[in-house]
């Protein structure tokens, strides 16, 4: 049984004109989101020496371009509001009786001829 022991080294990584201070496995070469991560940055690779904390629940990204990309969706995040959609939904009166319910018992228009 194999398993992945991590080697978190602190790297500036640079991708569309964008740096970013962030974590980097040197066995696998994946690259950390810092934003998401429940672990700092400091606690996962100090200045000064590698870490070795396997994450289970972070993400990782294979490429500078799709760290920066994901990096977009948390400041997009930001700037639209949320909506928020009630979870229970109000029951009046009229739609008790159901959409259909009131066509069904009333009469046709009746033609004039």
């Amino acid at each position: 049984m194999s398993y992945w022991e991590p080697r978190w080294v602190r790297r500036e990584i640079r991708s569309h004109g964008i740096s970013v201070l962030t974590c980097y496995d040197a066995t696998t070469s994946l690259i950390l989101c810092p934003i998401c991560s429940t672990i700092s940055i400091d606690e996962l690779c100090p200045e000064d020496r590698e870490g070795s904390i396997p994450l289970t629940d972070a993400p990782l990204f294979a490429s500078p371009e799709d760290m920066i990309n994901h990096m977009r969706t948390h400041w997009h995040a930001k700037r639209y509001k949320k909506i928020s959609v009630p979870t229970v939904r109000e029951v009046s009166e009229e739609s008790e009786e159901g959409a259909l319910g009131k066509f069904v018992n009333s009469k046709p228009p009746s033609k004039r001829r």
